[in-house]
């Protein structure tokens, strides 16, 4: 009995180790079974119906990358979900998250895995378990998209959550795109036929957030269309976030001579492509007896910059009825009209950064 007694306790104490090791080498497994995600994306402007099909949750271009890495020796299941909020540019409420995708299980092997939006989706690599569209998500976005071609402006947010099965943490990463859908671009000043002075204030309606001026010569028997693709222009900017320019830069204007212009907005599409919208072709001549414009049109510029900032220096500006002498100086040195509008228009960059005195 005593032998017998002994072996009983014996069996217990390696059956208690055995399964404290199994506990242990459980929890380890755990600790090491972690999955590590990043996600890159280019910054889209415009999506099409042809870009992402909501129905099916597939792409036909690529939005986003995902680089996958397994820490471990061994090959990790796991699955991925998508949860959509947007907020559009109309200020519309939706539920959130307008959309969920769920994929079925998937494998991570110990080299890692890269996945693009191009291979998730019901007939793609990574398959879908569950789906949900939201009515009302379907009603404002994705009936839109369908009749007009284009996703309505907002902000998308695709969370993409990334859960190991079993075991490690979840990973999570968002992918942010703005999209923009200027649908005109209009040209305001200077009116079509006006006559200004070699510095013109050229101000444009645009809902985007990058456009391009050019202005070319234009001769009397040239087209409008024909003159707008002469080389070189008389100049061709870009302008970021801003809706006028003060002429400043390239070949000087001519008084006598008669200037076409013409805008275009440009937003960023899938794939890398600009998707452009133009406007008309403007047309104005430039006389020296329009001398006040510039002066005006400096006025105008500054108070746009900062009236927001010193609203009572720009009430005492027009209470007083002050004019701009036409004296400029910069540090002590006398600098032309020409230098003093490119530094306006340089301004803009800084504008935060940039203190405002009137004596």
């Amino acid at each position: 009995m005593k032998n017998n007694g002994h072996n009983l306790h014996l069996y217990f104490f390696l059956l208690l180790t055995i399964t404290g090791l199994n506990v242990l080498l459980s929890a380890s497994a755990i600790s090491q079974c972690n999955l590590s995600m990043t996600v890159s994306y280019a910054p889209v402007q415009q999506l099409s119906i042809a870009d992402v099909d909501f129905e099916n949750f597939e792409s036909r271009n690529l939005l986003f990358t995902l680089s996958i890495k397994n820490d471990t020796t061994v090959t990790i299941s796991a699955i991925l979900q998508i949860k959509l909020s947007i907020k559009l540019a109309d200020q519309t409420l939706l539920p959130d998250p307008g959309l969920t995708f769920t994929s079925k299980e998937f494998e991570v092997p110990v080299e890692g895995l890269i996945i693009t939006n191009l291979e998730i989706g019901k007939n793609a690599k990574i398959k879908t378990s569950e789906y949900n569209l939201e009515n009302e998500v379907k009603n404002k976005v994705q009936d839109v998209a369908l009749a007009t071609g284009k996703f309505p402006a907002g902000i998308y947010i695709f969370n993409i959550i990334l859960t190991p099965i079993n075991c490690g943490k979840v990973v999570s990463e968002p992918v942010i795109l703005t999209i923009q859908n200027p649908s005109r671009v209009e040209l305001r000043s200077p009116r079509d036929g006006e006559v200004t002075n070699e510095f013109p204030l050229f101000e444009f309606f645009h809902d985007g957030n990058k456009a391009e001026l050019t202005v070319t010569e234009k001769s009397s028997d040239q087209s409008r269309e024909d003159a707008i693709s002469r080389e070189p222009a008389m100049t061709r900017i870009e302008l970021i976030g801003q809706n006028s320019f003060l002429y400043s830069g390239g070949r000087p204007l001519e008084q006598g001579k008669t200037y076409v212009w013409k805008v275009v907005g440009k937003t960023l599409g899938p794939g890398g492509t600009e998707i452009e919208v133009p406007s008309p072709i403007g047309l104005f001549k430039v006389s020296s007896s329009e001398q006040a414009g510039s002066e005006d049109a400096l006025l105008k510029i500054l108070e746009e910059l900062f009236g927001s900032r010193y609203p009572a220096i720009f009430e005492q500006i027009h209470n007083g009825d002050f004019n701009l002498t036409g004296m400029n100086t910069l540090n002590g040195t006398v600098i032309s009209r020409g230098d003093l509008l490119r530094l306006v228009n340089e301004l803009r960059q800084i504008n935060d950064n940039v203190e405002l005195s009137f004596e």
